[in-house]
Order: C-alpha cells, then sequence, then structure tokens
C-alpha cells in the first residue's frame, strides 16, 4: 500500500511538472510554517496553527484581492495563491466550506465522509452526498485527492492542515480555510463569492445573516448570565474558549463564558484543561455541553454518564439543578456556514425560551 500511495504522489508531482500550476507563496510565513502547523494539528480543528502562522484576529479569515481571474487568495495560514483562471475541477476536503461553496453555486468533485450531524445546503442534499468520499474529515485519503485531478482544493486548517501542506508541495493549489465564528463565515462567503463570480450573490446571503442575527440580539434581556462550555469527546473533557463556535454563539448573546481569559491547552486552541473546583467557584448558570461522539443521543447518554460517576460534578449547581444544555453537533461540532443564524437561534431560545421560544428538541 505505501508503494502504490508514494507511486501516485511522485506520478501527480511529474504530472504537476509538466503542465505547471499556478503560483503558491507562503506570504509571510517561514519555510517552516506548514511543519509548524501540521505538528500543531488536532482532531476537530481543536489546534491551529501558532500564532505567528496564521492571521490576526483583526484581520480577514480569508481575503482574495482583484476584481477577476487572475484573482489571489491569501487564507488563514498566511499562505498566498494565485489562480489564473476560474478552476474547474475544485476539492472542498470538509462540510462547512462545503456548504457555503454550494450555497453560492459551486461544485465539487469530493468530499470527506458526510455524517448525518452535518446539516448540508438545502436543495444539494442528495447531490453532496453522492460525491465521491475521501475519508473522515480529520484523515482524508490523499490519494483518493489526488485521484480527482482537482486544480484547487480547499482543505480545513486543523483537522487537514498536514495534509493540505503535503499537497500544497505536492503543487497543487490549496487554500487552508477556517471557518469558526460569524465573522469567519461573513469572510468566506466574501471570499468565495469573488472566486466563484457570485460576489452580488454573496452580498445578499451575508445581508441575511446580519439581518438574522441582529434580529436575535435585538430582544437580548438585561440579564447577567454565566455559563460554562464543556467539550466532550468519548475519551477527553474540556472546557470551550471564546474562540469556540459555542464560545463565538455565547459572546453575540452577550453570555459571560467563565472561560474567557484562561490559557489554552496549546498554542491556538479552542479549549482549556477541566477544572471542576473552578467551575464551582464561578457557580456558572448554564453548563452548555460541546460533543465530538458517534451521535447527538450518544453524546447525551456519555456525558450524563460521566457525570454521575464523578460526585464531583454534584457541587455544580447548574447540573445538580439540570440548567444543563446539550447543543448539537450539526451547530456546534460543525460550523453551520449558511445556517449560523439558526445556531444562535439555538442557544437563545435555550437560555431565554420566554422570548425567543421553546428549542426544538434534538436529543
Amino acid at each position: 500500500m505505501k508503494k502504490r500511495v508514494l507511486t501516485a504522489f511522485m506520478a501527480a508531482v511529474v504530472a504537476l511538472s509538466a503542465v505547471g500550476c499556478a503560483s503558491s507563496d507562503a506570504g509571510t510565513s517561514s519555510e517552516g510554517a506548514a511543519e509548524t502547523t501540521a505538528n500543531n494539528a488536532g482532531v476537530g480543528g481543536l489546534k491551529n496553527a501558532a500564532a505567528a502562522d496564521k492571521v490576526s484576529d483583526s484581520e480577514e479569515a480569508i481575503l482574495v484581492t482583484g476584481d477577476d481571474y487572475p484573482l489571489t487568495v491569501r487564507d488563514y495560514l498566511k499562505y498566498e495563491t494565485t489562480i489564473e483562471t476560474k478552476p474547474e475541477k475544485v476539492a472542498v476536503l470538509s462540510g462547512t466550506p462545503l456548504n457555503i461553496w454550494y450555497d453560492l453555486g459551486g461544485k465539487s468533485v469530493c468530499t470527506s465522509d458526510v455524517s448525518d450531524n452535518v446539516r448540508l445546503t438545502e436543495g444539494y442534499e442528495e447531490e453532496i452526498k453522492s460525491l465521491p468520499q475521501i475519508g473522515p474529515v480529520y484523515s482524508v485519503d490523499m490519494e483518493a485527492v489526488i485521484a480527482q485531478e482537482p486544480d484547487l482544493i480547499i482543505a480545513q486548517v486543523g483537522t487537514q492542515t498536514t495534509q493540505g501542506s503535503k499537497l500544497r508541495e505536492m503543487g497543487y493549489n490549496v487554500i487552508q480555510s477556517h471557518i469558526r465564528g460569524f465573522s469567519d463565515v461573513v469572510d468566506t462567503y466574501r471570499a468565495f463569492g469573488k472566486m466563484l463570480g457570485q460576489s452580488e450573490l454573496a452580498e445578499q446571503r451575508i445581508a441575511e445573516l446580519e439581518k438574522g442575527k441582529k434580529e436575535i440580539t435585538d430582544k437580548l434581556p438585561d440579564d447577567d448570565i454565566s455559563v460554562v462550555i464543556l467539550y466532550v469527546t468519548s475519551k477527553s473533557l474540556a472546557v470551550k474558549l471564546d474562540n469556540s463556535i459555542a464560545g463565538d454563539i455565547a459572546g453575540i448573546l452577550e453570555l459571560d463564558n467563565i472561560a474567557s481569559g484562561l490559557a489554552p491547552d496549546t498554542v491556538g486552541s479552542e479549549t482549556t484543561p477541566l477544572d471542576i473546583e473552578y467551575i464551582v467557584e464561578k457557580d456558572p448558570d448554564y453548563v452548555l455541553v460541546t460533543t465530538m461522539i458517534s451521535s447527538n443521543e450518544e453524546a447525551k447518554k456519555t456525558v450524563e454518564e460521566q457525570f454521575a460517576s464523578n460526585p464531583a460534578w454534584n457541587s455544580v449547581n447548574a447540573i445538580s439543578e439540570g440548567r444543563v444544555i446539550y447543543l448539537p453537533q450539526q451547530y456546534y461540532l460543525y460550523n453551520a456556514g449558511p445556517y449560523y443564524v439558526d445556531a444562535i437561534k439555538y442557544m437563545a431560545q435555550s437560555i431565554y425560551p420566554d422570548i425567543y421560544g421553546e428549542v426544538e428538541e434534538t436529543f
């Protein structure tokens, strides 16, 4: 198998050398940026590039310059890729950029395995499910990607940083997307709109998202509500920071995340280590739970078992008094993209049902 993969890789390199590819530069990143980023990658996008290898919080997550092709794309890892002509065979390797890409009329030649916990772009569900599968989002089969002969690859920072870096080294045009918070969704719509020649539609979608968000935030009560956001996998439990999806939405709803300001467990991470004593001390009004387990139902079962097996959790009033909110994976494990306002609404309804209505049962 290793020989076969190596042969495919070498053949691709030779072919690329013969036909040539659009230029790709590492921008201000050093030559070791790809390796540094790869070493910091983690399942679920929990660990991103070191601070020097990614754009700052004040910069767009992705930026396209030029009014028409050739276009230059600066991605989240500061790589610049000049695309000479509109790509015809695009490989979008992750669900969130895929949803935005399709929402603007784009097509993909493949995608990572589509989970039932991913809310797909309405009207394109069956088409997306029928795309060639290239493996799990966190471990895509590079040979399968190469077999599609893409002229542009859109990967996801964190879960696909390593594969994206290797494909770039082979000569492919690779854009590393980062879509975590609301502003990232807006930046991605704007960038993809330019790439697809759909800037007007992109601005329409952005306006709809902004309007939907405002309709929710305009109704916010003047309350001081604190939350802790737990992140549970089959092997670990941690606390989410403000730079997570749930943290971003909590901020939009003016909820006080008790983990704000705490140090991340690694550079660029969106989690901090669990400290039950700290949670007890801060006494949050609600415990929000995000998970990366096979299904929403299995996730809730696993979390309840963890709460029951550790007596320390009984000291957290929000848990002992039943103020625990389970956040669905289609909105909080995977960025909802076109449906980000629905994710905001879900949390708003969970905290303030008298204002926003009862939340639709997901678990």
